[in-house]
């Protein structure tokens, strides 16, 4: 038996302290401890330290002018989240009482009654603490303190050096300032274990030529029991299928509704796995939700001996992958509500993308992603937390790192792997290793070790699924126009902007040979009326009023000014942000019918990027940061709907 309290609601408390005072509460000095640095205020979780600051009125919204400086002291400081214990029945020898986070962003100690129970470290993987001892002893306190926080993880850096699983893209990208993230980012509850129970659950959906679906179920259980896969369909109708074995089992369901892309009422099965007892009362239960599709990747016409196959062949029918790269909606991901990914995800299908990268800068998503994904049939491509650094983009090669990816792919499968909307796993982003004649650096491949360890993982994990080192792939990272038709253009990334007239911009796109793009964008403002909301306006009429105005804007958006530096203050700002979109869209457009019109012998266009994550005066993003679509979005509509007419 196993029972649950979900302890994300809004009954916590959150303290700030000064590096270490709280562990004055476990000593003699116990005076001090009652002198926190940031006195108690309400805190929800999931939830940031930053957002509930905020609603305390302790720091301001960090999207406004320069305001997130104000609130970087936020990592220099400890902070605890502490609640009551629910009430629990009286326990009985064997039980094991736990908690089960999903992510503790990113390092410190659970407590239960200011007496440390366990340590914790990493963002990525879930966090499972055994309390029973601390709560038969009377304990009734839980307290989770955050301490480490690592500093030097932006943009700029050296992947060989990475040693903390902790998201990198809040330390500081080109479209987003240093807004560094630490709470309870994901959901988190109580689990009382008596007797036999079931641990994780992995359910794949299989469907055959004929139509026909299997179901492969895989379940950890402790103790005895009889396994039951109790599978209602889309119409509500219900069958039961006893289990052989937990080791895994194939479950033959006859004729199924397939999942297909953007359809209006998806095929979706609840899948239940019941661990029973002799008499058949339910001990444990375990839910997951599957579709039932054929995924094939087959190489693009022409594709050279070798390459990644890019085409995508979805039940049977050939997609062309237009897409958006995926961040995290605001930099405090774990603030974001259900609503705020609805409406996103929904914006996205009615302009016509079919596939979202989730970026290896960033983390997992929050279940509800993957669960609309589902829902509005979308493709997932899934990167593991690996990224470049400029300086130097080769992940470490020693064994503890192996190890840790490896664990965070095989956590990741087993939160994610039952989808239908996942068709890709990713090793991550822009990671490289040795050298060609077209590039200073080349992909990195399967050949690495720690990427090698992730594969294994996946591949017991989630048997079937494909899996990509890194990305881009093959010989050559960028499209570079002197090498087309040398067969060197794989996957690959760029351009993001230009220096170029449009006839030579359209020119390179007409003379393309790449098989895949998975990273290309142009920059563009964000609309006026934002501009003016988030303190991002000022006069333009001098040279110094313009340099002015640029040094507010580099401090998310430094990286995309060159049309702005052009600028000479003619028309005004009004006429300038008219000006950037309209480049914006007509560029990127064209790049993306270009591309299009290739297809089958290119796989996709996948746009860096699909949004703002932070309110960019400029940036290559085709939603703003309120989840509005540009100009550039509407223009890529029109070609994204085409592909699939």
């Amino acid at each position: 038996m196993r029972r649950e309290w979900d302890l994300g609601d809004r009954d916590w408390s959150l303290i700030g302290w000064r590096q270490n005072d709280w562990e004055l509460g476990m000593t003699f000095a116990r005076l001090e401890a009652g002198r926190p640095d940031v006195a108690p205020v309400p805190a929800a979780v999931p939830g940031s330290v930053r957002g509930a600051l905020r609603r305390a009125g302790i720091v301001p919204a960090p999207d406004v002018a320069l305001d997130s400086r104000a609130s970087e002291w936020i990592e220099n400081r400890h902070w605890t989240f502490s609640r009551d214990l629910p009430e629990l029945p009286p326990l009985e020898p064997g039980d094991r009482v736990v908690l089960v986070a999903e992510s503790l962003d990113y390092a410190g100690a659970v407590l239960v009654d200011k007496q440390v129970v366990a340590p914790f470290r990493g963002t990525f993987t879930r966090v499972e603490v055994d309390l029973t001892e601390a709560v038969a002893a009377g304990g009734r306190e839980l307290t989770i303190v955050f301490t480490d926080v690592p500093s030097d993880l932006g943009q700029i850096g050296r992947s060989s050096r990475i040693r903390d699983w902790k998201t990198r893209f809040y330390y500081g990208w080109d479209w987003t300032p240093r807004i560094v993230q630490t709470g309870i980012a994901g959901a988190i509850r109580l689990e009382l274990r008596r007797g036999a129970h079931l641990g994780d659950v992995a359910v794949r959906a299989e469907l055959a030529p004929d139509g026909t679906g299997a179901l492969h179920v895989r379940a950890d259980v402790a103790g005895t029991g009889d396994l039951v896969a109790v599978v209602t369909a889309p119409d509500g109708s219900r069958a039961e299928h006893p289990l052989a074995t937990p080791d895994g089992d194939r479950v033959e369901l006859g004729l199924v509704e397939p999942w297909r892309l953007h359809a209006e009422r998806q095929a979706l099965y609840t899948v239940a796995v019941e661990l029973r007892d002799a008499g058949g009362a339910v001990l444990d239960r375990r839910e997951r939700r599957v579709g039932f599709r054929t995924v094939d990747w087959r190489p693009v016409e022409g594709a050279p001996e070798g390459a990644e196959p890019w085409l995508l062949v979805l039940n049977g029918e050939p997609v062309f992958l237009a897409g958006v790269n995926w961040v995290p909606i605001r930099p405090d991901y774990a603030d974001v509500t259900p609503d705020e990914y609805r409406a996103r995800l929904r914006t996205y299908r009615d302009l016509g993308v079919v596939v979202l990268r989730v970026w290896g800068g960033a983390a997992l998503e929050n279940p509800v992603f993957y669960e609309l994904a589902d829902e509005l049939g979308l493709l997932v491509w899934q990167e593991l937390p690996l990224s470049s650094s400029g300086i130097d983009n080769a992940p470490p090669e020693d064994p503890e790192i192996a190890d840790g990816l490896a664990a965070i792919a095989r956590d990741y499968a087993v939160r994610i792997g039952h989808h239908p909307s996942l068709v890709l796993w990713g090793g991550g982003n822009e990671l490289t290793t040795g050298s060609t004649p077209f590039a200073p650096d080349a992909p990195v491949t399967d050949a690495h070790p720690a990427i090698a360890a992730a594969r294994d993982a996946l591949a017991a994990a989630d048997p079937g699924r494909r899996f990509i080192a890194t990305s881009p792939t093959g010989p050559s990272i960028w499209g570079d126009p002197e090498h087309v038709g040398e067969g060197v253009h794989h996957d690959v990334h760029g351009p993001w902007e230009t220096d170029d007239s449009f006839e030579e911009w359209a020119a390179y796109w007409d003379a393309d040979d790449a098989l895949l793009r998975s990273e290309v964008g142009m920059s563009g403002a964000s609309p006026l009326d934002l501009l003016e909301r988030h303190g991002l306006v000022g006069p333009t009429d001098t040279a110094e009023e313009r340099a002015a105005l640029r040094q507010l804007w580099s401090h998310s958006s430094a990286w995309w000014l060159g049309e702005y530096d052009r600028w000479d203050g003619a028309g005004g700002l009004e006429s300038w942000v008219a000006h950037s979109q309209a480049r914006q869209a007509e560029w990127l457009a064209y790049a993306a019918r270009a591309t299009r019109d290739r297809f089958p012998r290119v796989g996709g266009f996948i746009v860096w990027l699909g949004h703002d994550t932070f309110p960019c005066a400029v940036s290559l993003a085709l939603l703003d940061a309120d989840g509005r679509p540009k100009p550039v979005a509407l223009a890529l509509a029109e070609v994204f709907r085409g592909a699939r007419a």
